[in-house]
């Protein structure tokens, strides 16, 4: 765990904590300015399109395109990968220019579709704001692309803090609309803040060295690789939309509400391995991608298993307190205004579950990302659909005897299975991966950290009595006993010296070193 990684590590986390603090911002201005009406709805459903395509093809694009961009730099230099860079962009660009075009005709048919219970004047609204956000098609490519290559230089903070530029510029114009008629420049504002980000990836990408050429050389070979990695890998990275369409189909079925305390559980739930585990396979990837593409396959196995360990020792103790403190969690959060004790008690009952599966999330992640470094996207998507029928059957299985806590649990049980199924192929193809030393450190850090959560749950109880149960005394005691386990999961660590622990050791000391020195 060096301290530049440690560093890079940092960096991604504290821009995705940034990123969505002012999207919270971002969402209390735009219910403030705008209200729960027809325009705020048609304005999320326009927003829905292009949104939904831009994140999912691009992040998918940076998966795909890292290992075959790594490959090129080893085997014929950087003057050949640049130029596999602008055919890639060139052909994508065109690709989702046609896309806009498309958009553009079809609005008035997509959005029936929909929104089919949209009045004909919140319609005509939403057709009109999918028509100005639908140009954010043309920077996925560029996004992508660059994302990518910058990460594969292992230059993380552009693409690490697009989220943050993109919705600054929201909030900015919130800030300035005053009426409903300006919700357009909200739109617009959203298309602005997306090309920030882009083009703040373009500057640094130059810095790289880059330098565009239009160039469409379809004989490349190695652009054939790109485009078979990218369908599997989209498919891979649509689990979790599958899975919480399916959560909700069942949903719709059991007492109103469900949905929504499902919906406040994931939001939760999901921000242990958002803000840290997704920073360490970020930063992780452009490694495996490296040792993958020079024939290391002794050193990526070894990044793997540093990578699956590491993300125990993070996420293991995070998902410990989130199970345990789940109703004062969501009571701090959310309970407030039409938000009820019970809407609390059966939205944290959903957490609890769904904590289950915090960890197994990261290791999916982590393990697909192996397998895309070794150009293998086929197994993540294939394992992926198993992991969508596991969950379709355990939604009919537990939400009898469960309810809807069952759906969360459904949800927690899939990435294990996944998790199981990946290393198992792994094995299969990189030959053995350190699994008893995996398993021994997971099970070291589920002791670590349920001794930490005894003394967390006794600084809770001790606390209750002391300050009562007002929400800024419930949230300083939150802090206090989810900060116990933290403490006493690294100080055990430390003592028993594991990996992690004795990497943390080195770090502070180097640290100390500078400290003086200065």
């Amino acid at each position: 765990m060096r301290s530049g990684f440690v560093g890079a590590v940092s960096l991604v986390a504290l821009a995705a904590v940034l990123s969505r603090l002012l999207g919270y911002v971002r969402e209390m201005l735009l219910a403030a300015k705008f209200g729960a009406t027809g325009v705020t709805d048609a304005y999320l459903v326009a927003q829905e399109i292009p949104g939904a395509i831009y994140f999912v093809v691009s992040s998918s694009l940076v998966l795909a395109f890292i290992p075959v961009y790594r490959e090129v730099v080893e085997r014929w230099g950087e003057e050949a990968a640049w130029r596999l860079v602008n055919t890639v962009l060139n052909v994508a660009t065109l690709a989702f220019a046609a896309l806009w075009l498309v958009g553009e005709l079809a609005a008035p048919a997509l959005i029936p579709l929909l929104a089919p219970g949209f009045s004909a004047e919140s319609e005509r609204l939403a057709v009109s704001l999918t028509r100005v956000m639908l140009p954010i098609l043309l920077l996925v490519s560029l996004s992508g692309l660059s994302a990518g290559v910058l990460n594969a230089h292992r230059r993380f903070a552009a693409p690490a803090f697009f989220g943050l530029a993109s919705n600054l510029v929201v909030v900015v114009t919130l800030l300035w609309v005053q009426e409903a008629g300006q919700i357009s420049w909200v739109a617009y504002s959203l298309v602005g803040g997306w090309a920030l980000g882009a083009l703040i990836q373009l500057v640094d990408l130059l810095r790289t060295g880059y330098r565009y050429r239009p160039v469409m050389d379809l004989a490349e070979p190695a652009l054939g690789r790109v485009w078979r990695m990218l369908l599997p890998v989209l498919v891979a990275t649509s689990v979790t939309q599958v899975q919480t369409f399916a959560a909700r189909v069942v949903a719709s079925h059991l007492a109103e509400g469900t949905i929504s305390f499902l919906n406040y559980a994931v939001r939760i739930s999901q921000l242990p391995f958002n803000v840290i585990g997704l920073a360490l396979t970020t930063v992780i990837y452009p490694t495996l991608a490296e040792q993958s593409a020079s024939g290391g396959q002794d050193e990526l196995k070894e990044t793997l298993r540093d990578g699956l360990r590491r993300l125990a020792f993070l996420l293991v103790p995070m998902a410990v307190g989130t199970a345990l403190f789940a109703v004062p969690i969501v009571r701090v959060v959310f309970e407030r205004g039409a938000f009820t004790p019970d809407d609390t008690r059966m939205t944290a009952a959903a957490l609890q579950f769904y904590a289950i599966g915090i960890l197994f999330t990261g290791w999916v992640d982590m393990l697909n990302r192996t397998f895309y470094a070794v150009q293998d996207s086929l197994t993540p998507m294939w394992t992926a659909l198993v992991m969508i029928a596991f969950n379709i059957v355990l939604n009919v299985a537990l939400v009898g005897p469960l309810g809807h806590a069952g759906l969360a649990l459904s949800a927690s049980l899939a990435p294990f299975l996944g998790s199981l199924v990946l290393l198992a192929r792994l094995r299969m193809r990189l030959g053995r991966l350190g699994g008893r030393e995996i398993a021994g450190s997971l099970l070291t850090y589920l002791a670590t950290s349920g001794a930490g959560a005894l003394l967390g749950w006794l600084v809770w109880q001790g606390g209750v009595r002391f300050l009562g149960n007002g929400t800024l005394a419930q949230l300083i005691l939150l802090i206090l006993a989810l900060g116990a386990i933290v403490v006493v999961h690294v100080a055990a660590a430390l003592l028993l010296r594991t990996p992690d622990g004795a990497e943390l050791n080195r770090i502070a000391g180097r640290l100390l070193r500078r400290t003086r020195d200065t």
